[in-house]
């Protein structure tokens, strides 16, 4: 059996916003998971539904967030898109969302790229939060494409952690039960994923090389598994990538001992 391998930290990389996680206690790899989830328990309490709940918003926070930062800046379009009516069904709020994104298709010749959160007023009102990478759509255009009333353009221009303040409208409070089963975001096909690594020397690399301009958040607490967790987000001075940093293949080709090295030819190994 293949012996399991360790890591004590974990960097994600999303354009020019990075997130290092320092493990109190090491990190096993391991292809076996030893933890019951919930389908193995015959009975889920209030309290535990409830503790899932916000386990559920602060993994969708997190997703929300490193998309957000690796795919979007101040130059993308941020709209929210609400209902005349006091519309409460999300089902139906999320079929008229759809809609309106056959029309934006309809409009521009494409989809656009995008990610989309709901959100809920206090009186139940549901409403979408959408970052879009478009050209400019005068407000009155969204609006007839939109077809259900107000749709306001926010500005972006000084935001320089774009996942946070998209993440602000999936605080804690939203924990909605009408979310349980549903989506609490939505986004396009073609959008890059967040990089993420575990090698430590590259690790050491990148934090060395960055160009950081504040450390935007930093907080510690403790795991049951992993000991006393720190996590840290820094915001850079410009994007950066893994492939910025890992080394080029080795060349398959060895040293000559002199003249161009000639690879061997298929099928007459030992001749040149």
């Amino acid at each position: 059996m293949r012996p399991a391998s360790c890591y004590d930290r974990k960097l994600y990389i999303c354009g020019s916003v990075i997130e290092l996680v320092e493990f109190g206690l090491p990190v096993v790899k391991s292809s076996k998971n030893s933890r019951v989830g919930r389908a193995g328990q015959s009975f889920t309490t209030d309290d535990v539904k409830l503790s899932n709940r916000l386990k559920n918003v602060g993994r969708a926070c997190q997703n929300v967030r490193r998309i957000v930062n690796t795919n979007f800046s101040t130059s993308s379009k941020f709209v929210t898109l609400t209902f005349a009516e006091n519309v409460t069904d999300l089902r139906f709020a999320n079929h008229e969302f759809g809609k309106f994104l056959k029309r934006l298709k309809r409009y521009l010749g494409y989809i656009p790229q995008y990610i989309a959160v709901v959100e809920f007023q206090k009186r139940g009102a549901i409403h979408f939060h959408v970052l879009m990478n478009c050209p400019y759509i005068p407000v009155e255009v969204l609006e007839r494409l939109w077809g259900h009333g107000f749709v306001k353009i926010n500005a972006i221009d000084n935001v320089d952690n774009l996942g946070a303040y998209v993440t602000k409208y999936m605080t804690k409070d939203n924990i909605d039960k009408r979310l349980a089963g549903q989506k609490s975001y939505f986004t396009s096909h073609n959008l890059k994923k967040p990089e993420e690594t575990t090698d430590g020397e590259l690790i050491d690399e990148v934090l060395a090389a960055a160009d950081v301009e504040r450390v935007a958040y930093s907080t510690e607490f403790d795991s049951e598994y992993y000991g006393t967790i720190r996590y840290t987000q820094l915001v850079l001075a410009s994007p950066v990538t893994l492939a910025d940093f890992r080394s080029p293949p080795e060349s398959r080709c060895f040293p000559p001992l002199w003249g161009e090295c000639i690879p061997l030819r298929p099928g007459r190994a030992g001749s040149y």
